[in-house]
């Protein structure tokens, strides 16, 4: 053999050596000790992604504005549920406790919503459109896919459709999950979400009253089927101490109704309220009050 070339193989060999070495080092093990680096590894993709083909929605959902922006104009009521906080600060789900009186829609069982897919919801948003449709939004966990389908693409192939045969309904998977009576209805949303222009939704609908609201109540509602005012918003979150604070704003309030709310609020220290407030701005009235639970579910709203 030539002696230069056997020095060249020496050398490219140290060479290769030192970048294992180096790789090795790098992907190895930490500074864990050697019982736990013998532990098998588990990968649970369902915890982290839903397991079809396609897009999976992505769009921010962290209050009834979101998922206003995600309905059409058609929408007279919503509602959104914060289940996952509501679990973490409160021995039980007070929503469903609320009187009709006070949300003026039917509020949405958890328990229902995981039995759709099997798993545990931690936001649920649900809106009914003068058509006799309705969007059923939600998150959950784990993000998994339990029930049989016929998938089909969407519109502009981004998306697979989930027509199921569990049930009448088509799931679009994400964050947050679609959920509607048809495949049309369905594709709506999507045509919503992915539009170059900003397209009108339900949230220009009730952005007169979502203007004066907040984002951090755990159960929202809106509502434009009301007889007491044009436009209804009701916020309601439970405080540290155990207390609940309710935020009303009626949008074009009944003269009456505008009246019998002021009249409330002059008696509401007497009657255990530690704040009862309201505000008159244009055709706004907001009426923000705090107090036991009994005490704020069970105040006249009109």
């Amino acid at each position: 053999m030539n002696p230069k070339i056997g020095i060249q193989l020496i050398a490219a060999f140290m060479i290769l050596s030192m970048i294992l070495s180096s790789v090795a080092y790098f992907i190895g093990s930490d500074d864990s000790n050697e019982e736990d680096n013998n532990q098998p590894y588990i990968n649970t993709p369902q915890n982290e992604y839903f397991n079809v083909a396609g897009n999976h929605i992505l769009h921010s959902f962290n209050s009834i504005a979101d998922g206003l922006q995600m309905s059409n104009p058609q929408t007279y009521a919503a509602q959104f549920l914060d289940v996952k906080y509501i679990e973490s600060t409160s021995l039980e789900l007070w929503n469903e406790q609320l009187p009709l009186n006070l949300t003026t829609v039917n509020v949405q069982n958890k328990a229902e919503v995981d039995r759709l897919y099997m798993t545990s919801s931690k936001q649920i948003y649900f809106a009914q459109d003068s058509n006799n449709e309705f969007l059923l939004l939600s998150t959950m966990t784990p993000k998994i896919v339990s029930f049989e389908y016929i998938g089909l693409p969407s519109n502009d192939n981004q998306y697979l459709l989930l027509l199921r045969t569990d049930t009448v309904g088509t799931n679009v998977m994400g964050e947050p999950t679609i959920f509607t009576p048809t495949r049309e209805s369905a594709e709506a949303v999507i045509s919503i979400i992915e539009s170059v222009a900003v397209p009108l939704t339900a949230y220009d609908r009730f952005s007169p009253v979502l203007n004066y609201s907040d984002d951090y109540s755990e159960y929202q509602v809106v509502n434009s089927r009301v007889g007491f005012a044009d436009l209804y918003y009701m916020g309601l979150y439970r405080n540290d101490d155990g207390s609940f604070t309710r935020t009303t704003i009626y949008y074009n309030p009944s003269a009456e109704s505008a009246a019998h709310i002021n009249e409330l609020a002059l008696s509401g220290s007497e009657r255990g309220f530690s704040q009862y407030d309201v505000t008159t701005e244009g055709d706004i009235l907001k009426v923000v009050l705090t107090g036991e639970f009994s005490l704020v579910t069970g105040e006249d709203i009109q």
